[in-house]
C-alpha cells in the first residue's frame, strides 16, 4: 500500500512538473507571438524591425509551439504515470 502511495505521489508531482511547464511555455509564446505582431508594425527595412528579425522570433516560436504540442501530450496520454 504504502509503494503504492508512493508510486502515485511521484507521478502525480511529474504531472504537476509538466502542467506548469506546459502553462511557462504557453506564456513564451504569447510573448512572441506579440513581438511577431509588433514587428509586422514597423514598415520594411525600419531598424526596428531589422532588429526583431535578427532575433528569429519565428523559428523561437516554432520550437516553443513543438514543445507545447510535446507536453499535452504527454499530459493527455501520461505513459508510466
Amino acid at each position: 500500500m504504502e509503494r503504492e502511495d508512493a508510486e502515485f505521489r511521484s507521478a502525480n508531482e511529474r504531472i504537476t512538473t509538466m502542467a506548469e511547464e506546459l502553462r511557462k511555455a504557453e506564456l513564451v509564446r504569447d510573448r512572441l507571438q506579440g513581438l511577431d505582431r509588433l514587428m509586422g508594425s514597423y514598415p520594411e527595412g525600419h531598424d526596428m524591425r531589422e532588429r526583431l528579425k535578427a532575433l528569429h522570433v519565428d523559428r523561437a516560436l516554432e520550437g516553443v509551439e513543438e514543445d507545447i504540442r510535446r507536453l499535452m501530450d504527454a499530459l493527455q496520454h501520461p505513459r508510466g504515470t
